[in-house]
């Protein structure tokens, strides 16, 4: 049974790492920009596309697992990220960089994403908490350990040899991938799901998407995740920025943003262990307090103008930004099942198309506004209160 257990959540673990490199497109942005003169925008845009391509991807996979095998979805995934990354090496216009890398890339991520967590959830009833934390943490770090070595392959070959080494790999393990993550035999015993504290259990019920939308605790936690997601991106987007403008220089501003992706990868397995421990509430409301005490560190390091207290929050945000994914994973298999759980997932996980789309842009127009990071600190402080408010409001499924 171990054995059985632990093959497929090895290779989900090597699949989500490799694929988490979406989050590293801002170390292609400088030698496009310097080859072609495009600016921040046209470039931001790129990676703006690849998000809502990747949750449409995430929605397609959990339409075709009622008619395809895992196999077949990842192997479509691979098509789709070969096809990308060897489509943009070619690019000479803004036009067929969006195309390349923000279609077809951001919906290979979006298929393999998808499949891969609902899959490897199968094999971990009584761990599921745990075995979202731990995939998603390696989506999480993805952008951080392979954009490094991306970005020496840059310096070494070039960017567009670069992105067909990037299609080729990404295709071969995507397709080794498909052997072994595999949905359990009808007959293989599973261990049951276990809450140890009983005051806080709660059980969900079968549903497919449609009915899931129509329940309010959905709505409820959805929007919760767009505020809290939205409030991450924000800090996230701006940290180096922010810590510059308190003292700190060029290579520390990046060491702190390195540490956040850290924190974020530390923060979904802490959570993961809690949620299987404790259930529910006492997941959101750690995430939402956690969230709360980093802004008002933030709030106190512009006050202050203090680098150090800044430092401090940002490691306590990372935590905090990281814990979403896993409870929304977690959460949307508790309240509403396993049975719809791929496409049921991918409706929950498209909270980050508003959330990228407005966290970030929202605190860069204030910021330009106020000349200050401290009325976006401050705002994004009270959404994060009120967002409690909307975790406390839901009773049932």
């Amino acid at each position: 049974m171990l054995n059985k257990r632990i093959i497929p959540l090895i290779t989900g673990l090597l699949v989500y790492l490799m694929i988490g490199l979406i989050y590293g497109w801002s170390i292609f942005v400088a030698p496009l920009e310097a080859e072609f003169g495009w600016n921040r925008t046209e470039t931001s845009a790129t990676f703006t596309i690849s998000m809502i391509f990747f949750c449409i991807g995430g929605i397609l996979s959990g339409v075709l697992v009622k008619k395809r095998s895992p196999r077949t979805i990842l192997i479509l995934a691979a098509v789709c990220l070969c096809i990308g990354f060897i489509c943009a090496s070619r690019v000479n216009t803004i036009t067929g960089l969006f195309i390349s890398y923000g279609v077809l890339c951001g919906t290979g991520v979006g298929l393999a994403y998808n499949i891969n967590i609902s899959t490897v959830l199968k094999w971990y009833p009584d761990k599921t908490g745990l075995v979202s934390g731990l995939l998603l943490m390696c989506f999480g770090c993805g952008g951080m350990v392979l954009g490094s070595i991306a970005s020496a392959l840059i310096q070494l070959m070039g960017w567009r040899t670069t992105f067909v080494v990037l299609g080729v790999i990404f295709a071969a393990i995507i397709l080794a991938g498909s052997i072994t993550i595999k949905n359990p035999q009808d007959d293989m015993v599973l261990p049951e799901p276990k809450t140890k504290n009983k005051k806080y259990s709660e059980k969900g019920v079968e549903m497919n998407a449609f009915q899931m939308i129509r329940r309010p605790a959905f709505w409820l936690h959805f929007i919760w995740s767009i505020i809290l997601s939205a409030a991450g991106l924000s800090v996230i987007g701006h940290a180096s920025v922010c810590a510059q403008e308190l003292g700190a220089s060029v290579a520390v501003a990046t060491i702190i943003t390195g540490t956040i992706s850290i924190c974020n990868g530390l923060g979904r397995i802490a959570i993961g262990l809690i949620f299987d421990r404790y259930g529910r509430k006492p997941s959101v409301r750690i995430s939402t307090m956690v969230m709360i005490i980093a802004f008002i560190l933030l709030v106190g390091s512009i006050f202050f103008k203090s680098l150090a207290l800044f430092v401090v929050a940002t490691v306590i945000l990372g935590l905090a930004f990281g814990t979403i994914p896993p409870i929304n994973s977690a959460f949307t298999n508790l309240f509403y099942g396993e049975k719809n759980y791929a496409l049921n997932f991918s409706f929950m996980n498209s909270s980050l198309i508003p959330a990228s789309l407005l966290g970030p842009l929202v605190a860069g127009a204030v910021k330009t506004a106020t000349g200050s990071y401290m009325i976006v600190f401050v705002m994004l402080l009270a959404l994060a209160v009120c967002s409690s408010l909307l975790q406390v409001m839901i009773k049932r499924p």
